[in-house]
């Protein structure tokens, strides 16, 4: 072994060993201590010291109050700095651009909107990052932004509902915000937001957002799956019916499944409506949206039963604006797929996902937090 390597893996070392200590506190919630994260790790007591006190002087952990005696000195909690630093989420849809300033244990300290003149606007995106850069005085670790597309790296290779080709979006926001940004397609960032608040359903999912446009996100083993392409769950622009009579949809082709079961065909609404400004419940009571939601729930059943049993991922999540049509829809969805029990498959299971109305950046936040320090918020 080299000098040069040697160096490099006791450096490799020691940032792992960091990020599990920062793990430890951050999920302590105020309880973690040096001795505690000793024994989790079966690290010595002199390298955990090392280790704090490098996340201390860095401003990501402070010292909290003395733990309760267990006998002998009383020792001291730790907890995240959650005031110190933050991160942005961004949420870039085509009738809105919306985005948040989250702190290190994953709260909402500050949020910005902005309605598109024209969906897709780069400089709406630009303008609420403005915004949340100037909302907070703290030091801005990472930004996610969560887009309606599919992300690779620093490039939003594809975003039909957007209009977007090859956006680099990540330099597009280099010259606001002075931290690394990181993009995640919005089905992905809605399958890792609902994970925080439940562990319903397991490790082995189908993610399944229907809003203005249909994405899903495939978990196994408790991970998001990206695809030789980073396309996996890209279902939305599958054809599912054809012929002329067939709808047209956005990307060129006829009968996808977008244009049949999105929140926005279901209700009979344009193209790029702004959903979080409407009474979708309302909408879906009406006769001829119960009748458009019964046809796009059974279509979307069918397809379901294919990707189920292909990926053999029994359970279904259903996100994005999906939850604000109420019992009805899933309710068809739930029968449609019992009436057509694929052999030798796993029946499905469907549920609504829980974290979209309530914590609507958390997916975006979580993946940038990870994706630059390694960590994660847990239930």
């Amino acid at each position: 072994m080299t000098e040069e390597h040697g160096k490099a893996t006791q450096s490799a070392v020691r940032e792992r060993n960091l990020t599990t200590a920062l793990q430890l506190v951050l999920s302590g919630n105020g309880t973690a201590t040096r001795a505690g994260i000793a024994r989790r790790t079966g690290l010595t007591s002199a390298t955990v010291s090392s280790l704090l006190a490098g996340l201390i002087a860095d401003g990501l952990v402070i010292e909290g109050q003395l733990a309760e005696s267990t006998g002998g000195k009383r020792a001291t909690t730790l907890r995240i700095a959650a005031e110190n630093h933050v991160v942005l989420a961004l949420i870039v849809q085509p009738g809105l651009v919306r985005g948040a300033v989250v702190d290190l244990l994953g709260d909402e300290v500050a949020t910005a909107t902005q309605r598109p003149a024209t969906p897709g606007s780069i400089e709406d995106v630009r303008s609420v990052a403005r915004k949340l850069v100037a909302a907070t005085s703290a030091r801005i670790v990472a930004v996610g932004v969560q887009v309606p597309g599919i992300a690779d790296g620093n490039l939003i290779r594809e975003s039909v509902q957007l209009g977007w080709t090859d956006v680099d979006l990540a330099r597009e926001l280099s010259g606001i915000v002075d931290a690394p940004i990181h993009l995640i397609n919005d089905a992905d960032a809605e399958a890792i937001a609902d994970s925080t608040v439940t562990d319903d359903f397991g490790a082995n999912q189908l993610f399944v957002s229907l809003s203005t446009g249909v994405g899903a996100a495939v978990i196994i083993d408790g991970a998001v799956v990206g695809g030789a392409a980073h396309r996996a769950g890209e279902i939305g622009h599958v054809p599912v019916l054809f012929g002329p009579e067939a709808p047209l949809c956005a990307c060129g082709n006829r009968g996808c499944l977008e244009e049949i079961v999105s929140v926005t065909s279901l209700l009979g609404l344009p193209h790029g409506t702004d959903l979080e400004a409407l009474d979708l419940a309302a909408l879906a009571a009406t006769q001829e949206s119960r009748q458009r939601i019964a046809e796009g729930a059974r279509v979307l059943a069918r397809a379901l039963l294919l990707v189920g049993a292909a990926l053999d991922v029994p359970n279904i999540v259903l996100g994005g604006a999906a939850p604000r049509l109420g019992p009805e829809f899933i309710g068809h969805l739930r029968a449609e797929a019992a009436r057509h029990p694929v052999k030798a498959a796993m029946p499905l299971g469907f549920r609504y996902a829980r974290a979209a109305q309530e914590h609507p950046y958390r997916g975006a936040a979580q993946h940038a937090l990870k994706s630059t320090l390694g960590v994660t918020w847990t239930l």
